[in-house]
C-alpha cells in the first residue's frame, strides 16, 4: 500500500481535496516496525502524525511502572495525535504485530493547513473527536482497574 492510498481512507482526511492528500502523501515517510517494537514513548518529542498502514499498534499508559494498553490502532486509523497538539507524547505506542506506518511531518501538515482555514478547522475537529474518544476509553480502563491506578 502506498501513502496516498492510506491517506485517502483515513477518516481525519475525509474533507481534504485530492490535491492536498497528494501533497501530504509526497511529504510522508513509510516506517516499518517489528512486533513488540516501541514506536514512541511518553514524553518523547512528537514531530509526525501517523496512520497505520499494516499491522496493529497498542496505545499505552502507565500503571505504576508498567505500560498497559488502553486503545488498539488498526489499519487506516490515525495516531500520534499529540504531534498536532502539544509536540510531546502523552502516551506510548507499541507494535503488536509487524506494522507499517505512514508518518506525515507536522511542519509539512501545517503548511498545507495554513492555506485553507476551513479545512484546518475541520481537520482539528477530527483530531479533537479522536482525542476525546480515546480519553473516555482510558477513563473507562481506569475505572475497571480500580484504586491504585497510576
Amino acid at each position: 500500500m502506498e501513502p496516498i492510498e492510506i491517506i485517502r481512507v483515513c477518516k481525519i482526511f475525509k474533507e481534504f481535496p485530492e490535491e492536498f492528500k497528494e501533497e501530504l502523501a509526497k511529504a510522508s515517510t513509510v516506517i516499518s516496525y517489528k512486533a513488540n517494537d516501541i514506536i514512541f514513548e511518553m514524553d518523547d518529542d512528537a514531530h509526525s502524525l501517523a496512520i497505520l498502514m499494516k499491522g496493529r499498534v497498542d496505545i499505552m499508559t502507565t500503571k505504576r511502572t508498567q505500560l498497559i494498553p488502553f486503545h488498539t490502532i488498526y489499519p487506516g486509523e490515525a495516531f500520534a495525535l499529540s504531534s498536532m497538539i502539544t509536540g510531546k507524547f502523552h502516551s506510548s505506542a507499541k507494535a503488536v504485530d509487524d506494522s507499517q506506518i505512514c508518518a506525515i511531518p507536522v511542519d509539512k501538515m501545517e503548511k498545507v493547513l495554513e492555506r485553507d482555514y476551513r479545512l484546518a478547522y475541520m481537520f482539528m475537529k477530527q483530531i479533537a473527536i479522536l482525542v476525546s474518544t480515546r480519553l473516555l476509553k482510558m477513563h473507562y480502563h481506569m475505572d475497571i482497574a480500580g484504586s491504585g491506578y497510576m
